[in-house]
């Protein structure tokens, strides 16, 4: 290894021999769809508010609070507003390429034009009323506006060209530009063009849009110039020479290097305040889809994030790991600096085939061993982290992510980063055999067993996603190497032998009539009839319920698990197992639950504790719901008087018919071959905190099923009391769960149908809530389960219908 002065021509680590700076590429977000989604989200629901008819309450006390006031205010008022005028598009356009800023000229053009068209398509589908045709006393300022109000136009446009801007300005800069956007917002309100609605519902369009043009066309990755690290560096007392960009591949900062008055070549991380990782919206994400979050320092000042760094490496200097030396960790507001020694070497996915032999990953793996047992995870142990050196021996570096004080579960995250990215670089220099051979050798059985949940993309550095992108199998062969290599059953073996021609028929035959059931009951004509014109915004709210408790209940599923499990993964596993379910009954849907769990990276036993913990949980939930509304309805006096149900043996009738045809389906399944026994189930047991989360999330889910039915009520003009239909729903929840029997389809609707019949609802209402209850909880979430099944891998549970 050299630190010090370096002969002239020798190249950075990872470079080539006169490699000049880093050029600038646009980079694609994660939080960018994030972002397109949520914006879509909340304008979908003030579509569904404004389409409602009437004006609520608080946005008549919001508008006239704005509205009221001064009419001194209009002069500063109407100058900002001109913003969100469809002609402060291409000027801000023009503006931004005479400073040569085509790309942003580019997003502000489209996001802006985009934006203003889209505005007038929502206005033309929704014809909300301005508030000059509404009895709200509105003030015009600016005199009528024509036209309808939602979403307002002005809005959309600011919106759009704040988010366009967004990417190219300073955090300070983006501060005065969704300043500005929200007060053209507010200034529509004010002049009495637009109601709050209106407005939110504008600004939520044009983030939406502009967020798009930003996923699609990239945005530019931030640099900074070296006369400014320079200066940085000198003034914390770090007098260097030659400040240059380093050729090294950095995503969390920005890497210089330089030379000290000693001439020593030195390392200089810039770490600057506008990196992605402190987009809180990023780590939301992160936390929702994965549970963690790389950067966990992200937020904290600078200067913090520099010391920490150092901490880092320092404490993991004195456990004998090889490290460069910390040299200086300072910062500031706006800027902060982490100076090392100069490592010379190359990094572990840049070695050809031939170099990285079994005896350079264990001296690798030897070095993350110690890494860990110091407590310390480096939270970004890709191959690019570790360099090895003239005299082959490896180096740890880049601790920016590093945290101190780590449990199990966060060093089982490096082990799988670390497999995952060397199987996963350029031309595949090692086997996956071999990596996890030696990691095995030297960590043993538990750490890798550990790293299996972590070996699914999501939980993945975003160079190794990338990487991975192009050939997935590379990470499907690590798994099945640990696998092999610990001697664990294969987590693709099918779960179940063949259900069956005959049992497939006679399911689907059965989930047909239990579907058909109501509609007969009540008539076809009458069941959609009484679903009105108003009756869709319900709809609406009940799709958007229905997906939320889908979400729950993957949720509850992630918390059931010891090891983390992906939010996403884990609702793919809830809707294949709601599938399974219906051949094999609640124990196979159980079991299946298990066996993708295992899929997910679980031991089985683990795997099907969890599954036992997630149907305790959903009993436990149902009953803390069905409890807590009870009890709110008799406080609230609005238990209604029980009535005698009108359509008691017509619904009988066919919910016994689709009982029998599916319980039969499920015998014949049975019958069709001996399911595999199941691995002995430890008792379950957890973390006091974890099992309180589990509990709220299962209770979450039962409690958004339960307001989809009132939802679907109200949709076809019932008026029976929330509290009382959230009550008799939990409960049935429980009874159907604790009874598998009395969950077989054709069971479920039957009981709705009486319940809703007892609290008064017509026939009518009934039935068609029953229907689209059922539709949105469990036909739709099996139907989806089900094309998963058979486009993912259908020879691991051929079981679908």
């Amino acid at each position: 290894m050299s630190t010090r002065t370096v002969p002239e021509g020798r190249a950075a680590p990872g470079t080539r021999p006169g490699a000049g700076p880093v050029r600038s590429r646009p980079q694609r977000l994660t939080t960018d769809p994030v972002r397109v989604a949520l914006g879509l989200v909340v304008l979908g629901t003030g579509v569904l508010i404004a389409r409602r008819g009437q004006l609520p309450v608080l946005e008549r006390d919001l508008f006239r609070l704005v509205n009221d006031l001064p009419a001194a205010v209009l002069p500063a008022v109407w100058v900002v507003m001109q913003l969100g005028n469809v002609l402060a598009v291409p000027v801000l356009a023009v503006a931004a390429a005479l400073g040569r800023r085509l790309r942003a000229a580019r997003d502000l053009l489209v996001s802006g034009l985009a934006a203003y068209v889209a505005a007038d398509l929502v206005k033309a589908l929704v014809g909300r009323e301005r508030p000059g045709g509404l009895p709200v006393g509105a003030v015009l300022h600016e005199g009528p506006a024509g036209g309808a109000g939602f979403v307002s136009g002005h809005s959309a446009v600011a919106a759009a060209l704040a988010t366009a801007a967004a990417p190219y300005l300073t955090r300070r800069g983006r501060r005065v530009a969704w300043t500005l956007a929200w007060t053209v917002a507010v200034a529509r309100v004010y002049v009495g063009a637009h109601l709050p609605l209106d407005v939110v519902g504008g600004v939520a369009l044009g983030w939406a849009i502009g967020s798009l043009v930003h996923w699609l066309a990239g945005v530019p990755t931030r640099q900074v110039r070296p006369a400014r690290v320079e200066a940085v560096l000198r003034r914390f007392g770090l007098p260097v020479t030659g400040v240059a960009p380093a050729a090294v591949r950095a995503r969390s900062s920005q890497p210089f290097e330089a030379v000290d008055a000693d001439g020593r070549r030195l390392y200089v991380k810039y770490l600057a305040p506008d990196r992605h990782e402190r987009d809180r919206l990023y780590r939301w994400w992160r936390v929702f889809a994965v549970g963690d979050v790389k950067d966990a320092d992200a937020l904290a000042p600078l200067h913090h994030q520099a010391e920490h760094e150092a901490v880092a490496a320092l404490t993991v200097e004195r456990r004998g790991v090889r490290v460069p030396s910390v040299l200086l960790a300072r910062g500031a507001d706006r800027d902060a600096v982490v100076v090392q020694e100069y490592v010379v070497g190359r990094p572990l996915d840049e070695l050809a085939a031939g170099e990285l032999t079994p005896g350079l990953l264990r001296e690798v793996w030897g070095q993350v061993a110690r890494t860990h047992a110091a407590r310390v995870a480096h939270r970004d142990l890709v191959a690019a982290s570790v360099l090895v050196d003239p005299a082959g021996r490896p180096w740890l570096v880049d601790f920016g992510n590093a945290r101190t004080g780590a449990t199990d579960d966060e060093t089982a995250v490096d082990v799988a980063e670390l497999l995952a990215s060397l199987a996963a670089a350029p031309g595949s220099p090692a086997e996956p055999a071999v990596l996890v051979a030696t990691a095995v050798d030297v960590l043993g059985d538990a750490a890798v067993a550990a790293a299996l949940p972590s070996l699914t993309p999501l939980a993945l550095s975003w160079e190794t996603r990338r990487r991975l992108h192009d050939d997935p199998a590379r990470l499907r062969a690590v798994r099945t190497a640990v696998h092999a290599r610990l001697d664990l059953p294969d987590p693709d073996r099918p779960a179940f032998p063949p259900a069956g021609p005959a049992a497939r028929v006679l399911v689907t035959a059965g989930c047909a009539v239990a579907l058909a059931g109501p509609v007969l009951v009540a008539g076809a004509g009458a069941t959609a009839g009484s679903i009105g014109p108003q009756g869709w915004r319900w709809l609406g709210g009940a799709l958007l319920l229905a997906g939320a408790a889908s979400l729950a209940r993957a949720t509850a599923v992630r918390h059931a698990a010891d090891r983390r499990v992906s939010v996403g993964r884990a609702l793919v596993l809830t809707l294949v197992a709601r599938n399974v379910g219906l051949v094999r009954g609640r124990d196979g849907e159980r079991r299946a639950r298990a066996r993708l769990l295992e899929r997910a990276g679980l031991l089985p036993p683990d795997a099907h504790a969890a599954a036992v913990r997630t149907a305790l949980a959903g009993l436990g939930g149902s009953a803390v719901v069905a409890v807590t509304a009870l009890a709110l309805a008799a406080v609230d006096g609005s238990v209604p008087t029980w009535r005698s149900p009108a359509t008691v043996l017509a619904a009988a009738a066919t919910g016994a018919a689709a009982w029998v045809l599916t319980g039969a389906g499920q015998l014949a399944a049975r019958r069709a071959g001996s399911d595999p026994a199941p691995p002995r189930v430890p008792r379950p047991t957890g973390p006091r905190e974890d099992r309180a989360a589990l509990f709220g999330w299962a209770a979450l889910a039962t409690a958004l099923e339960a307001t989809v039915l009132a939802c679907a009520l109200y949709a076809a003009g019932g008026r029976v009391p929330v509290l009382a239909v959230v009550a008799g729903y939990a409960a049935l929840r429980l009874l159907w769960t604790a009874l598998p029997a009395a969950g077989l389809p054709g069971a479920p609707e039957v009981l709705l149908l009486l319940l809703l019949g007892g609290l008064g609802t017509p026939v009518a209402a009934a039935c068609a809530a029953v229907v689209v209850t059922r539709s949105l909880t469990t036909w739709l979430p099996a139907a989806v389960g089900l094309a998963i099944d058979r486009r993912a891998r259908p020879h691991v549970l051929p079981t679908s219908p």
